[in-house]
């Protein structure tokens, strides 16, 4: 497989188990600690893979201290995109989180192309201009569905549905910025697993200060044995699906990864229905509906036009050797 088909897979896989973390997280974390798992989680990531890199490649070490802004920034992002995340799923429906979510990704990407980001790009054809839109629309239909109390579940009244909807977006909106500094650093020297070891930093930190001040406390002890297969598991769906985005990075564009990250919520809408707190909502899946189609229409909008491009050369460089090969054979055959 090619480079890019390789950072697609990687994308899809990322995805996949996303979907899995929405569902199995909302549904722990209405008995557990987001905090308690989240420094647990995000812990064993930091220690593990910061040593890892001191022991394999020191010199990304050096390069993330040239470049300590960026990772500063991806630290304040990545920190951001947590604590909302695990907040939202809590409150609403895993597919509703999810949706906005990842419908904010590429939005978010627009916001930070529209700020000046050099790795951030707006949608340059029709199709891609369409499906943005239509991703735009599709959120604000499923915010008015668990506004209205249409959705699969919301825990609570109208005021925990929209503090769930708004940290969904704030969240989505904060990972389109992770994933764009994540291609900085990259062009800077710091690969994959010096930046999965070194963005969490700081999350790290306040989930377990907010731990220890009660923040988010659940009125019950978890067992150690329970917890610690919480963690485990908790590394497999949140801190390994971001080393695969992570791989991806600089395998395929800040464009395409948003565009696919975009894809999963009918994985969450499935995999939710073997949820016991969750019920089926004809309208949170015509939402869902109105998405798919727009983050179909965002990708091959974004895709194509790399396709057709990479065709156009093809066939130029074709044209270029048999052009090439017929005037070595006219001058053979003159000499």
């Amino acid at each position: 497989m090619s480079p890019t088909q390789v950072g697609i897979v990687f994308c899809l896989a990322f995805v996949t188990l996303e979907a899995f973390q929405a569902v199995y997280l909302g549904t722990v974390f209405q008995n557990v600690s987001s905090f308690l798992v989240g420094a647990w989680v995000f812990g064993i990531s930091v220690c593990g893979c910061t040593l890892a890199t001191l022991l394999v490649r020191p010199n990304e070490i050096v390069a993330s201290v040239r470049a300590w802004k960026t990772v500063v920034a991806l630290n304040l992002f990545a920190a951001l995109t947590w604590t909302s995340y695990f907040a939202a799923v809590q409150l609403i429906e895993p597919a509703v989180v999810f949706t906005i979510f990842s419908g904010m990704v590429p939005l978010g990407t627009i916001m930070g192309a529209r700020l000046g980001l050099p790795e951030a790009a707006s949608p340059s054809t029709r199709a891609s201009q369409v499906g943005h839109l239509t991703i735009l629309i599709s959120l604000l239909v499923l915010a008015a569905i668990t506004i209205l109390g249409y959705s699969g579940f919301v825990r609570g009244g109208m005021i925990d549905a929209l503090v769930g909807l708004g940290l969904s977006a704030f969240s989505g909106g904060c990972t389109a910025f992770v994933i764009l500094y994540s291609v900085r650093l990259n062009t800077r020297g710091v690969g994959p697993l010096a930046q999965f070891g070194l963005r969490f930093v700081l999350y790290a930190l306040v989930a377990f200060t907010a731990f220890k001040f009660g923040i988010d406390d659940k009125a019950q002890e978890t067992p150690a044995g329970e917890l610690t297969l919480i963690v485990l598991v908790g590394l497999a769906v949140i801190a390994f699906p971001l080393y695969l985005v992570q791989k991806a990075v600089p395998l395929v564009s800040a464009s395409v990864i948003a565009a696919i990250t975009a894809l999963g919520p009918a994985m969450v809408f499935v995999l939710q229905l073997f949820d016991g707190r969750t019920h089926y909502s004809m309208l949170t899946l015509t939402g869902l509906s109105i998405y798919m189609t727009g983050a179909l229409l965002a990708v091959f909008g974004t895709i194509m036009p790399k396709a057709q491009s990479t065709k156009s050369a093809v066939i130029y460089l074709e044209a270029k050797t048999e052009h090439s090969d017929k005037v070595e054979h006219v001058s053979g055959q003159l000499s």
